[in-house]
């Protein structure tokens, strides 16, 4: 986990916010004390050298947070992928999506939503699963109330957003840290748009452009607008809301966002050693949309 002492606070958020856990977070840390104690000194020093690694990786990244937009031809990750070629780098965007974890209620009664995403088309057999279970970063948990050619337009990760307060996940964020104060709850609860448009399928946006509660004008024909646009290339956030005809602050602009919360990393120590970890863009708090302080380590996996 993170070793950083400045960001000991944050991480014990992080570990009840994705409800794996304390538990989760001790176990990983204990679990790979064992390990170390039992194996030989060569296996201890191998992995030591992928944590040293992965924290380079991320140090690396932080630069990321200044492009006003991120995509998959972003030139720092690829010039990362490049650096670290020999350990077949690869960064995922984990985020990007429809989060079932925070989907509001007022998406869920979305009929275009809902219809999109459940198999009962209604969403009603996953909110009694989710409400008897709680959160999960494990999506496969989902696959018996999700249709299976809509799986991959899901994401267990990201920050909740503000707006969301009539979600399950804020009103267990909420129970949990025995407030319901936004600012209280940052970063877990901000401002930072649900998913980046840059790197899904543009065509499942429709359904939020031509919401009529966002009271958007002409919302087809924007919504056509913006999914061939984001076929022919990337855009920014500034650009969307221009598409749009509206502000960056818009409710709309809430979920059509350009930068990516968390970011998977993956890498090859050694042909007995892979690393996976999941690094988070952490907000500025009372920054504008989109603005990140910095990236920072949020798990890591050893799969020998």
């Amino acid at each position: 986990m993170e070793k950083d002492s400045g960001f000991a606070e944050f991480n014990a958020v992080l570990i009840l916010f994705f409800i794996t856990a304390l538990i989760a977070g001790s176990v990983l840390f204990a679990s790979s004390a064992i390990n170390y104690s039992k194996a030989d000194k060569r296996d201890f020093d191998e992995k030591q050298s992928a944590v040293l690694l992965l924290d380079e990786i991320i140090e690396k990244m932080q630069d990321l947070k200044y492009f006003s937009y991120d995509d998959k031809n972003n030139a720092l990750l690829h010039s990362l992928k490049a650096e670290y070629g020999d350990y077949d780098l690869d960064f995922t965007d984990v985020s990007s999506g429809f989060n079932l974890n925070f989907i509001s209620d007022s998406d869920l009664s979305d009929t275009n939503i809902s219809r999109l995403l459940f198999l009962d088309n209604s969403g009603s057999a996953f909110s009694g699963w989710r409400n008897s279970n709680g959160l999960t970063t494990e999506k496969d948990e989902w696959k018996p109330y999700i249709k299976e050619e809509t799986l991959q337009y899901c994401v267990s990760y990201g920050w909740l957003h503000k707006d969301d307060f009539d979600s399950f996940g804020f009103k267990y964020i909420a129970r949990e840290f025995s407030t319901s104060n936004i600012e209280e709850l940052f970063p877990l609860v901000s401002n930072f748009p649900r998913m980046n448009v840059n790197m899904i399928n543009p065509e499942i946006l429709r359904s939020f452009v031509t919401r009529s509660s966002f009271r958007i004008e002409r919302p087809a024909e924007k919504a056509a607008t913006l999914i061939n646009s984001l076929k022919q290339r990337s855009l920014s956030h500034s650009e969307i809301a221009d598409i749009m005809r509206v502000t960056v602050n818009h409710p709309l602009m809430g979920y059509l966002g350009t930068k990516t919360a968390f970011w998977k990393l993956e890498f090859t120590k050694s042909p007995t050693l892979k690393v996976q970890a999941i690094a988070a863009a952490i907000p500025i708090k009372n920054g504008t949309v989109q603005d990140i302080e910095r990236y920072v380590l949020l798990e890591r996996r050893f799969i020998e």
